[in-house]
C-alpha cells in the first residue's frame, strides 16, 4: 500500500499498522511522480502540503485513506470536502495500533472497480462488503467502549464525572471540556452524520487552539454558530449541549439543541430552550445526552429519568453513572446500545470560594 507522507517521522508507526492489517508499506514523498492511480492510497494529512494534498485527491480516481498526525488537524477535514466521494475514510494515528488496525482493513477491503463488473457480482460484492463492514464496526467499538470507561477529570473548583457507551447506528456524540483563569466550558455535540461528526470534531480543536487567547463567551457561541452552518449545509441532524461556567461567581450559562436532559436541584429541564443557573459548592448536576435519551426511549420506556434521579440519589456518582446504562442496556442484546450515549456529572467542589 502506497503511503504518501512529507516526514518520515511516523514510518515506523505505519509499517506495523499496515503489518498487522495484512499489508507492505511503501513510502512515498509527495513530490514523487511515481505516485500510482490505480491503487490504494494512505496520504499523511501535512499542514504545509495542503494544496498538494488536494492535488493528489483530484488526479486519483479510487480510493484514498487520509492519515491525521493528531486530532487538532481533523480541521484540514473541511478543506478536502469536496473529495469526500474519494475519501473512504480517515485514520487518527494518534490512537492505538490495535485500535486503527481493523478501521484500515475496512477501508482497504471496500476497494471493488465497477468496471466491467456484472451486476449480480456487484450485488454479492456488496454483501460481502456490508458483513464484513458490520463485523468490523462491532471489533472497532468493543474495543473502544472497553477503552472508554467511567472517566473522572479534576478541574480547578470542579470535577466532571462521565461515561460514554458505544451504539450500533452511524454517527457519534463528543465532549470537550476546556478551563481558562475564570472560566470552565463544556461542549458536548453529536450527529448522526459521520460527516458532520467529523466537523464537530474539528470545531473542537480549532476552539480549543483560539483559547484563551480570546473570550471564552465568543468562541463557544462562534463554536455554536459554525456547527450550525455545517449541519445546515449537510442536512444532518445535529443535537448539542454548550455550558460556560464563570469560576468566579459560578453562575452557569447553558445553550442546547435536540434532545436531552439537565437535572438540577430535583428539577428536570429538557434541551428546548437556553438555562441559566446560580450554582453553589457542593452543587451538581447531571446531563444525559441526546443519543443517551434515544436509547432510553427504545430500550427502557418505562424509566422515568426524574424517578430515577431520586431514587439512586444516596449512590455516589460513579456508581449512579453505572446504575444508569445498566437501566438502559439491560434489554439490548450484544455489546452495544442502539446510538452512543454520554452521561455527565459537573459537580462543583466544596472549598471552592466565589463571589455572592
Amino acid at each position: 500500500m502506497e503511503c504518501v507522507r512529507q516526514n518520515p517521522a511516523q514510518d515506523e508507526y505505519l509499517k506495523r499498522l499496515l503489518k498487522e492489517a495484512g499489508l507492505t508499506a511503501k513510502f512515498i514523498s509527495w513530490e514523487d511522480s511515481k505516485i500510482s492511480s490505480n491503487s490504494p492510497l494512505l496520504l499523511m494529512v501535512d499542514e504545509d502540503h495542503v494544496d498538494a494534498l488536494i492535488e493528489i485527491a483530484e488526479e486519483r480516481d479510487l480510493k484514498l485513506i487520509v492519515g491525521l498526525n493528531a486530532r487538532r488537524e481533523f480541521k484540514l477535514v473541511s478543506q478536502l470536502k469536496n473529495h469526500f466521494d474519494k475519501i473512504f475514510g480517515f485514520i487518527d494515528m494518534s490512537q492505538e495500533i490495535d485500535y486503527n488496525t481493523p478501521i484500515l482493513k475496512n477501508y482497504v477491503n471496500m476497494n471493488f472497480s465497477a468496471s466491467a463488473v456484472s451486476l449480480g457480482k456487484l450485488a454479492s460484492d456488496l454483501d460481502k462488503i456490508h458483513e464484513f463492514t458490520k463485523s468490523e464496526l462491532f471489533r472497532v467499538k468493543d474495543l473502544h467502549d472497553r477503552l472508554v470507561k467511567v472517566r473522572v477529570d479534576t478541574l480547578k473548583g470542579v470535577t466532571v464525572t462521565s461515561k460514554f457507551m458505544a451504539g450500533e447506528k452511524s454517527g457519534g456524540e463528543f465532549f470537550d471540556m476546556i478551563q481558562t483563569d475564570h472560566n470552565f466550558l463544556f461542549i458536548q455535540a453529536g450527529s448522526d452524520s459521520y460527516i458532520l461528526s467529523s466537523l464537530i470534531l474539528n470545531e473542537m480543536e480549532v476552539l480549543k487552539l483560539s483559547l484563551p487567547t480570546t473570550s471564552v463567551k465568543a468562541q463557544s457561541e462562534h463554536f455554536e454558530k459554525m456547527i450550525k452552518h455545517h449541519a445546515s449545509e449537510t442536512g444532518a441532524e445535529l443535537n448539542y449541549c454548550i455550558i460556560n461556567v464563570d469560576t468566579k461567581t459560578l453562575q452557569a450559562d447553558c445553550q442546547f439543541q435536540g434532545k436531552g436532559y439537565l437535572y438540577y436541584q430535583n428539577d428536570l429541564l429538557d434541551f428546548s430552550q437556553p438555562v441559566r443557573l446560580k450554582m453553589k459548592p457542593s452543587d451538581k448536576f447531571y446531563l444525559l445526552s441526546h443519543g443517551a435519551l434515544k436509547n432510553l426511549t427504545e430500550l427502557n420506556p418505562n424509566l422515568s429519568v426524574k424517578n430515577f434521579y431520586k431514587e439512586n440519589a444516596d449512590k455516589n456518582t460513579r456508581d449512579l453513572i453505572n446504575e444508569f446504562f445498566f437501566e438502559v442496556s439491560r434489554n439490548k442484546t450484544g455489546n452495544f446500545l442502539i446510538y452512543d450515549a454520554l452521561m455527565t456529572v459537573i459537580e462543583v467542589e466544596q472549598k471552592t470560594l466565589y463571589q455572592l
